[in-house]
């Protein structure tokens, strides 16, 4: 059971994969699976600028993420926002080719051939949780 904030980050840095949610434009949720990093208390989700849940966001920024493992759950609702800075987008970006243990080849490609720095293309996505639960 996880009893505190060190609890929090620990379970947060070991798992892979969470539940995001958005308000769809019929104000109905819409949720994806999303690899995701976790620092300080906020979530970064690396995706593509043409995906719903980035749609989503620019229409309502209000977000929910859930992350959990057996009897064990983190949950964070807040306010979501893409990242303007090259360098927060850059060091965001590094920060998910790391935790996930990505290769990128000499185009900067990784292997489902995404450009995962381009930023044309690309957006880091940052949660800034207005409600923590766990357990």
């Amino acid at each position: 059971m996880l009893k505190n904030s060190r609890d929090v980050r620990d379970f947060m840095e070991r798992k892979r994969l969470a539940g995001f949610a958005t308000v769809g434009l019929k104000n109905e949720p819409h949720v994806v699976p999303v690899f995701f990093t976790y620092e300080d208390g906020k979530v970064y989700v690396q995706t593509s600028r043409e995906s719903v849940k980035v749609r989503n966001l620019l229409k309502n920024n209000k977000v929910a993420v859930a992350v959990y493992s057996g009897e064990e759950a983190v949950v964070l609702r807040g306010e979501g926002r893409i990242l303007d800075s090259d360098e927060e987008f850059a060091r965001r970006t590094q920060d998910h080719i790391d935790k996930y243990r990505l290769k990128l080849n000499e185009n900067g490609r990784d292997s489902m051939g995404i450009p995962l720095f381009d930023k044309e293309l690309r957006c880091v996505i940052e949660v800034i949780p207005t409600r923590r639960i766990f357990w």
